[in-house]
């Protein structure tokens, strides 16, 4: 028989654990499906015999973040008082990664089966 060496739980890196990203002073349960949207401004221009693009470029400060996020009650309140108010927060994803002065933008909400005090919403994120 081996013998076997305790291994903390908090040490070891595990695949498929909740992803947890700051909104302002909330701290989610759990987010998923976290993506960024650029803002690539190109588009096409038909006329008479042809076509023509026009190209801005990719415009950083246009790009807009997404993603569905659990919270409790009380931190749905805070997030629903960030896009009633407009106010600007920070956001900080599961990499550390921060976006500074970013307006939220509640897309859906519902509640969560079988926990009445949890809220599952769908966020936008706009730089502003």
């Amino acid at each position: 028989m081996w013998p076997t060496a305790f291994v903390p739980l908090w040490s070891v890196l595990w695949e498929g654990i909740p992803i947890h990203i700051q909104i302002g002073d909330v701290r989610t349960l759990e987010a998923e499906n976290w993506q960024v949207l650029p803002d690539d401004r190109q588009r096409m221009v038909e006329i008479v015999g042809g076509a023509v693009v026009q190209d801005f470029g990719h415009v950083a400060q246009g790009d807009r973040i997404s993603c569905t996020a659990t919270v409790l009650a009380s931190d749905w309140e805070k997030i629903k008082r960030y896009w009633d108010e407009r106010e600007k927060v920070d956001v900080t994803d599961e990499a550390g990664n921060t976006w500074h002065n970013m307006r939220v933008t509640v897309k859906a909400y519902a509640y969560v089966p079988h926990f009445s005090k949890a809220y599952k919403l769908t966020l936008e994120f706009w730089r502003i």
